[in-house]
């Protein structure tokens, strides 16, 4: 196992069979930098008979394990995301060599999820076999199959048709072709996509949206090795690899009727399942600086708010969807500023959330009822982007809220926060003083002791 560090992505330290310590001196970057909020011994990653466990030390600033303040021993499990400070710490399996090639950013990663299905795509491009790719939206099924045709050799081309939506007529004449005159509207002759894929790939994407008549005639294809196009009485040989994708439970579509048990044995001659983004979240580092690439913003600092939030989102679009939330946020930082997690982004992930969900995303118990009628209640992400942004002090965040000083501090004490952790040191830069904490209001407004 080990313990990454996702601001940079590069920074990872292998656990030794007595555990870890972790504190600022230790996880200090590969150029000497530490976090000052970090304290001297914060926490330690250590082995308990369940595996590995978090323990913490008594820091000045509280550890969140994957966005919850830890209260006591906390066990481990691969893709903890641990916060101490402004440092992230990614808790995950890293197997030993080197990671795949990098292309396509649906299929960049380094983790155990990727590295398997790199395997099978080598294992199987070079033969004859079916395959069957099963994935999310997003996870890039397409490219998958074009991985697969680009390993395989042959020399004919790469041909894709998405099944979904598509009227059975129309999915039969692109399939098999027709003859000039076969029907209404068949003004010329058309070979379709079988024949115009010899000796290359045919990828028929959404192949579980295949209406049952056509998937009898695919069927047949498949095991004689012709076609018939619409309208003639005659078959041709083709030469075709078929490689298919859909994101449905096939298994049980075969078992309720839905989908032809012997169609999809011929289609999963060979099946490759792509791993969800929220089960990897080890390649998310490598995944946003390549994307930011493509956007043009190759080194974009990101802030420590944002960086955590992106671990913890479940990401139901995938890839597609980490992209189009990296866009969004280019476009509403200023140019070379740190992309940060402002309120249109925090909306933008509930948003996906619920889409995920497919219901509005509920907000957490006892926090609208705090607030005075009028005060739109912070998310923890938000407000912790709030006050690193003004360095811990209350009354410009305040300000910034719209909110009074006082009740900053309930929203701080309900999401396990204190203003210390975001104020800079007064001291030294490394093992200074600790900063003066300032007083926290009483329940009536007057500042305690």
């Amino acid at each position: 196992m080990a313990s990454c560090g996702v601001l940079d992505g590069r920074t990872c330290w292998e656990l030794a069979p007595g555990g870890m310590l972790l504190g600022r001196f230790t996880l200090a970057a590969d150029e000497g930098r530490v976090d000052p909020r970090v304290s001297r011994e914060h926490a330690r990653i250590a082995r308990g008979e369940g595996g590995w466990r978090l323990e913490e030390l008594g820091g000045r600033n509280r550890i969140r394990l994957n966005g919850v303040v830890v209260e006591g021993p906390a066990a481990l499990q691969p893709g903890d995301v641990i916060r101490l400070g402004s440092t992230l710490l990614l808790f995950c399996g890293v197997p030993a060599g080197p990671g795949p090639a990098r292309g396509e950013p649906e299929l960049l990663g380094e983790g155990p999820a990727m590295r398997a299905v790199h395997q099978a795509l080598s294992a199987v491009a070079p033969r004859g076999n079916s395959v069957l790719i099963i994935g999310e939206t997003g996870t890039g099924k397409e490219l998958a199959a074009r991985a697969l045709h680009r390993g395989s050799g042959r020399p004919g081309k790469l041909v894709a048709l998405n099944c979904g939506g598509l009227a059975e007529g129309i999915i039969e004449s692109e399939l098999f072709g027709h003859v000039r005159g076969a029907f209404t509207g068949a003004v010329a002759s058309r070979e379709g996509l079988f024949r115009e894929a010899e000796q290359g790939t045919l990828f028929l994407d959404e192949i579980g949206e295949m209406p049952p008549g056509l998937q009898v005639k695919l069927l047949r294809v498949l095991e004689t090795r012709t076609v018939r196009p619409i309208g003639t009485a005659h078959e041709v040989p083709i030469d075709v690899r078929l490689v298919a994708a859909t994101h449905r439970d096939m298994v049980a579509a075969v078992r309720e009727g839905r989908f032809r048990a012997d169609l999809y044995a011929r289609l999963a001659q060979w099946s490759i399942a792509l791993p969800p983004l929220r089960e990897r979240r080890e390649d998310l580092p490598l995944l946003i600086r390549h994307l930011l690439g493509r956007l043009g913003e190759e080194g974009r600092a990101l802030e420590v708010a944002l960086l955590e939030a992106l671990l913890l989102h479940p990401w139901p679009l995938n890839v597609r969807g980490l992209y189009n939330f990296l866009s969004m946020a280019v476009v509403g930082t200023a140019p070379g500023a740190p992309l940060e997690l402002s309120p249109r982004l925090e909306q933008a992930l509930a948003a996906e959330r619920a889409l995920g969900q497919g219901a509005e995303p509920a907000p957490a118990p006892g926090r609208e009822e705090d607030a005075p009628s009028g005060v739109r209640v912070p998310g923890a992400a938000e407000l912790e982007a709030v006050l690193e942004r003004f360095q811990g002090k209350v009354t410009q965040a305040a300000r910034h809220l719209g909110c009074s000083r006082q009740q900053l501090y309930r929203w701080l004490e309900a999401y396990g926060l204190t203003v210390e952790r975001f104020r800079p040191f007064s001291g030294e830069a490394v093992g200074g003083r600790r900063p003066a904490k300032e007083p926290f209001p009483g329940p009536e407004g007057d500042e305690g002791a």
